[in-house]
């Protein structure tokens, strides 16, 4: 029953628009994170309703989609949004999803970073769903915000690791505070820094892209544990995201895009002013001390926080994969506090 109402509810968001108030459209993404953990479908409905109440912007009206060959013209166009979603509906009833995002991202740059990384996150939780509307939203969101990082390294030399990536970062930029009063806006500085280009390193070479996602991703959740800072949230999103994102791509497709997601990943850490990590200083509660996912993922169902859900349901999604004590630590912060640091 939850699926169908998902379904429902995903459709009924297609009338609201890419940006919602103050924030950007979470609904959709909210949704299906709280469909995975088992939300019924009266949860479902009341999160919608919350959402639709509190934060959602309505279309100005319905667009006509822009023809099949115009959509690249769009980049950067977010009043095109809509169009450019109905476009790529009509691609999606014609092709499945693995061709249209292949085709997609041989044309315009991968640029993880856009919309504050939520263009990814809404594709792959598009993806997830299955639901061509959703899909065809994070394309769109990708198109019409899209931000490239054109960063070429200045030494291509892999990194030793992900940890000494980042402190090689850290010895240009701890404390280091960036104009913008957003994520896009800080990495749109942080990329405008020649000091970055000279700092940055090569991804690690790790045997097989999953292996660097995953030291990717066991970094950014105990930076976040050490820090609980708002993009940091992001830069452990972007690599669930990732995951599924990849896994839709031809190989030969992951090497750039990989080097894109690496160069937007790092320019989020130093935007944060790039804190040294310290997992000395941040110790992490033992497995035994803290709640079990059943009454972890219980709590976030009932959060109306968008970023509490998609980062719990992440953070579970990851342990999964690496069982590791601090994805649970992290949600039990999250839940017990319902907030993020922003």
């Amino acid at each position: 029953m939850s699926a169908s109402t998902l379904d429902i509810l995903l459709d009924a968001n297609a009338r609201f628009s890419l940006d919602a108030k103050g924030t950007t459209n979470h609904c959709p993404m909210a949704l299906v994170a709280l469909a995975k953990m088992g939300a019924p479908s009266s949860r479902l409905q009341a999160f919608f309703d919350y959402w639709e109440r509190e934060y959602a912007l309505l279309l100005p009206q319905h667009a006509e989609p822009v023809a099949r060959a115009a959509w690249p013209a769009q980049q950067g166009r977010r009043e095109a949004f809509d169009a450019v979603k109905l476009c790529f509906e009509g691609w999606l009833a014609e092709a499945d999803a693995a061709q249209v995002l292949a085709a997609v991202l041989q044309q315009i740059p991968a640029a993880p970073g856009s919309g504050a990384f939520h263009a990814w996150i809404r594709l792959s939780y598009g993806l997830e769903a299955a639901h061509a509307g959703e899909i065809a939203a994070g394309l769109a969101a990708l198109v019409v915000g899209n931000l490239a990082i054109p960063v070429a390294l200045i030494e291509p030399v892999a990194a030793s690791s992900v940890d000494a990536a980042l402190a090689r970062l850290a010895q240009v930029f701890c404390g280091t505070a960036f104009a913008g009063n957003s994520i896009t806006g800080r990495l749109r500085a942080v990329a405008a820094d020649s000091r970055f280009a000279a700092a940055l390193t090569a991804p690690p070479a790790m045997p097989g892209l999953s292996a660097t996602l995953d030291a990717m991703a066991h970094t950014a959740i105990a930076a976040y544990w050490q820090t609980a800072d708002f993009t940091v949230l992001h830069m452990v999103t972007v690599i669930h995201a990732a995951r599924r994102i990849f896994a839709m791509l031809p190989a030969q497709q992951a090497p750039q895009l990989l080097y894109e997601l690496w160069v937007a990943w790092c320019a989020a850490y130093v935007s944060t002013g790039a804190p040294p990590l310290d997992p000395v200083g941040f110790p992490v509660p033992t497995a035994e001390t803290l709640p079990d996912w059943a009454v972890l993922l219980s709590a976030a169902v009932a959060s109306n926080n968008d970023h509490v859900i998609k980062l719990s349901y992440t953070c579970y999604c990851e342990a999964a994969r690496d069982p590791q004590p601090i994805y649970r630590a992290v949600v039990a912060r999250l839940v017990q506090g319902d907030a993020v640091a922003v």
